[in-house]
């Protein structure tokens, strides 16, 4: 795989069984399918022991924090941040996670490179808000944002059970992590 150009996928909250990893999901199929570079984090996956005290010295940082380090971030030069709303912004444990990879390989991880945002909610506006938050986060980390940002709306709307169904919205989709690829 070369990881140069590879793509990152995280899956921005550690709920069980959540609709940002169906779309997670659905995104990195897409990718593969293309012959696209592709790595999924599921933060569901990511113990939240490993995000402790220890995670603000980069010395200190233990084995699995600093793997998930080297495999998601420092290997990919794109990421595509899924991300629900969560009281107006993002989980937690994204910015847990970002501040937490920000003490060690700083530069290799975040430095001019580029992320796509995608928002999840049940409601209307799609987390608008929270991924200006995020925007706010990448940019201060020297990440460059990609303009174009995908609101999902009504969520519930276009799932069925553990698939993405809506065809406007795979159609949407599709088209923005193309233009992605390009950016």
């Amino acid at each position: 795989m070369n990881e140069k150009n590879c793509v990152t996928i995280i899956s921005g909250t550690n709920r069980r069984k959540s609709h940002s990893f169906i779309l997670a999901r659905y995104i990195l199929n897409y990718l593969q399918k293309k012959g696209t570079p592709v790595k999924l984090l599921d933060l569901e996956e990511v113990p939240l022991s490993i995000l402790d005290n220890n995670t603000y010295t980069a010395e200190n940082q233990i084995k699995e924090l600093t793997e998930i380090q080297d495999n998601y971030f420092v290997g990919s030069s794109k990421f595509i941040f899924v991300v629900p709303e969560y009281n107006g912004s993002i989980p937690g444990v994204v910015k847990m996670l970002l501040d937490a990879l920000s003490v060690r390989k700083y530069d290799e991880s975040f430095f001019h490179k580029k992320a796509c945002l995608i928002g999840v909610a049940a409601g209307r506006a799609g987390n608008l808000r929270g991924m200006d938050h995020l925007s706010d986060i990448l940019n201060y980390l020297g990440v460059i944002v990609f303009p174009s940002k995908l609101p999902v709306s009504r969520v519930f709307e276009i799932l069925d059970g553990r698939e993405l169904i809506n065809g406007e919205v795979v159609e949407t989709l599709n088209q923005l992590v193309d233009d992605f690829l390009e950016f």
